[in-house]
């Protein structure tokens, strides 16, 4: 499964920038399952998962917004209706924010 690396607080972070807790929002672009990838963390204290786009709107909203990612939920939205979002549009809406391509990964 494809994965676009869409939001994180730490996105366009600088060396020398103050600590801040970092989170960071994926989400699958890729069939059969359409997940939303949630980490937080660093070192020992980091935690994630992939989740159902409904389990992130309902239990963990706070996690995209700590991403800096409030405007990922309109799609994440459309994923939990089961509606089509295509891998394009995500690049363009991130490119549009942060100047670049998204970074990706495959995860099987």
């Amino acid at each position: 499964m494809r994965y676009l690396r869409l939001a994180s607080n730490w996105l366009d972070r600088n060396e020398g920038d103050a600590f801040t807790w970092p989170y960071w929002v994926d989400v699958c672009v890729s069939a059969p399952e359409l997940k939303v990838a949630i980490s937080e963390g660093a070192g020992h204290g980091s935690a994630g998962g992939r989740f159902d786009p409904a389990f992130v709107l309902s239990r963990l909203r706070d996690k995209v917004s700590g991403a800096d990612g409030d405007w990922l939920l309109p799609y994440i939205e459309r994923l939990a209706r089961g509606e089509v979002v295509t891998e394009a549009e995500l690049q363009s809406q991130f490119a549009e924010r942060h100047g670049r391509e998204p970074e990706s990964y495959d995860w099987d």
